[in-house]
């Protein structure tokens, strides 16, 4: 049986019980809102396990709704529309949604992405084995989901705060392409090894005094990537 707390926020009435069935039928617990702001009363009340949005909303924007979400919270979202150019999927997962269904849907895949979704932050939420890393130039906080270069906060999206916790939580640790796709993004990596390589990239940018020689996020060559952390350095 599967345990958790959803919420469905989808203006049409007729997919919104669908999708309440569904994932009741599944075993989740559900809440369900017609809208923008019946959908922020729900979250105040009672913060779910995950959130599966409808973009176009009759009070507001679901992507709206997911980065506000995003700025206090960490649990997955799942934006769910009838848009499907490769601008607005783009825009849905830089603004903090874990994944994009199109519609219309198969239940089943929902499901299999629900489930798929609370595995990887489960998995996630547990791997944290150090509180802090700490160095002169890099410090990152596991408790408080905070990272600083040289003492300044650095915004990362998401995505990138996850992978970099991800390798935080085991340093010098390689993991390939795959497997950090299927930690974090919590689908089959075998086809989507490019997206962890261009999280990488921004990374490196964001946290590394010279990103085309990186002192922490290293590749190794044939296996994958590792954060490199010494005692010395903390």
């Amino acid at each position: 049986m599967n345990t958790g707390h959803i919420l469905i926020v989808e203006d049409e009435k007729d997919i919104r019980e669908l999708l309440r069935l569904c994932i009741e039928g599944g075993g989740f617990r559900v809440s369900a809102a017609g809208g923008a702001e019946e959908a922020r009363r729900l979250l105040q009340a009672g913060p779910p396990d995950l959130a599966l949005l409808d973009v176009n909303l009759p009070d507001g924007d679901g992507m709206e709704l997911c980065k506000e979400i995003r700025e206090q919270s960490d649990m997955p979202v799942i934006l769910v529309t009838a848009r499907k150019g490769g601008e607005d999927i783009v825009a849905g997962l830089e603004g903090g949604a874990n994944d994009y269904i199109v519609k219309p849907f198969d239940v089943d895949v929902v499901m299999a992405r629900i489930r798929a979704q609370l595995r990887s932050y489960a998995y996630w939420k547990q791997t944290y084995q150090r509180n802090r890393l700490n160095s002169s130039e890099l410090q990152i906080d596991l408790q408080s989901f905070t990272v600083k270069v040289e003492g300044e906060a650095v915004n990362l999206s998401t995505k990138e705060r996850q992978l970099l916790f991800f390798l935080a939580s085991h340093p010098n640790q390689v993991f390939s392409a795959s497997m950090l796709y299927d930690r974090i993004w919590g689908l089959d990596g075998t086809s989507e090894e490019s997206t962890v390589s261009v999280h990488i990239r921004y990374l490196r940018k964001k946290i590394e005094r010279n990103p085309s020689q990186p002192k922490y996020i290293q590749t190794v060559r044939g296996f994958g990537y590792k954060l490199s952390w010494s005692d010395e350095q903390a």
